[in-house]
């Protein structure tokens, strides 16, 4: 390679979509391609595109970003790609290089809203959340849009750093991953994980220095802020008497397993921590019915992928219901619901389909963005 070459940089850190043999295995898993047909919304189309950037024989124009950008980052070529190519973080080292793509899809109030959900204000807009539930605007019409995307579950963020084990026998301590989008709109989700870890022996505790998880800015381009909030993150979990941390978000979870730093290997889903446990709890038995819904982030990006439906077995006549093991992604990945509203509205019908045909009293998922999302539907 010539050292002179103005791309040498770019070409250096693309590098890996050469891994790419545009076999197509990817097209019928990827959502944008199913829904459009077309070639420069699939993944080895998106490959291509930067590839070809990155080499110098495509310009950066509106055309090539808007197609890398109408990525929903879901993973779901990654698993079966015979190559093995690392196709999200190629994408996402692509965003980084325009990072104001991503911004320009929104409208400033919802800009303003995701910068306060996952910065520094979080606990004001809780606080500003639970008056609104608190003044029953949530009950207004002229509110409805709002209200599609607020959880039923919304109760005090006001959390402990230390809750007592109940059982007899301390097992051990862990810290519980609250998360910026639970945390403000699905607390009880929380209250309850605790409450359950504390059940299983656990002494629980929630640092309060932790912060969001960087995945809503990693994947809008925002490299920088999203590894500022890892280093943060690790500062906050670095007690070495806990045995793990816990998270009941698998978007949050697998954002977090992916770090590169310490933290990283001490993540664990709530599902897959409690499962030895399970058979020393009394669970209340249940004649509801369900459908359970497996998010992106459990299917594609965990190395583990949680014992959810195990667990949920627990409960004693409940009925529960499974998707098609092709069942495509949801459509919320994040602030994607919001920049690409068309788009997250069509993948959520075909993912709501069967649920529609067949009725039940629960649609169970593991992500606080898959439930605001599907819900509004």
């Amino acid at each position: 390679m010539n050292k002179s070459d103005p791309y040498l940089n770019t070409k250096a850190a693309f590098a890996d979509t050469d891994l790419c043999v545009k076999c197509g295995l990817c097209l019928p898993h990827c959502p944008t391609y199913t829904l459009s047909k077309k070639e420069g919304v699939s993944p080895r189309g998106r490959l291509a595109l930067i590839q070809g950037w990155s080499e110098g024989a495509l310009s950066l124009s509106d055309t090539l970003t808007a197609h890398i950008d109408s990525c929903l980052t879901c993973r779901a070529c990654e698993s079966m790609c015979p190559a093995h190519v690392p196709y999200a973080r190629l994408v996402n080292d692509f965003r980084a290089q325009i990072p104001t793509a991503n911004d320009n899809k929104l409208s400033t109030i919802e800009r303003f809203g995701i910068n306060a959900l996952t910065g520094k204000y979080r606990r004001a807009l809780n606080k500003l959340v639970r008056l609104y539930k608190k003044l029953h605007l949530d009950k207004c019409t002229l509110f409805a849009g709002v209200n599609d995307k607020l959880a039923d579950t919304i109760e005090s963020n006001n959390f402990q750093n230390n809750y007592p084990a109940f059982t007899p026998t301390e097992r051990g301590r862990v810290a519980l991953f609250s998360g910026c989008a639970s945390e403000v709109l699905d607390s009880k989700t929380l209250h309850d994980a605790i409450y359950v870890l504390q059940h299983c022996g656990f002494r629980v505790s929630v640092p309060k220095a932790q912060v969001c998880c960087g995945a809503i800015d990693l994947h809008a381009g925002q490299a920088k802020k999203a590894q500022r909030f890892a280093e943060q993150n690790q500062a906050a979990f670095a007690d070495p008497s806990f045995d793990a941390v816990i998270t009941v978000a698998s978007g949050c979870g697998s954002t977090l397993a992916e770090y590169s730093n310490d933290l990283a290997n001490n993540i664990v889903d709530i599902n897959d921590f409690i499962a030895p446990f399970i058979p020393t709890l009394t669970l209340q038995p249940s004649a509801a019915s369900s459908w359970l819904h497996t998010p992106c982030t459990l299917k594609h990006s965990l190395n583990k992928k949680p014992k959810v439906a195990a667990t949920l077995a627990a409960i004693d006549g409940l009925e529960i219901n499974t998707f098609d093991d092709k069942q495509h992604c949801c459509g919320a990945a994040g602030s994607y619901m919001l920049r690409y509203k068309e788009t997250a509205d069509a993948l959520r019908e075909k993912t709501l389909g069967p649920l529609k045909q067949t009725p039940s009293d629960y649609l169970l998922t593991s992500n606080i963005g898959c439930a605001l999302h599907l819900r509004a539907g």
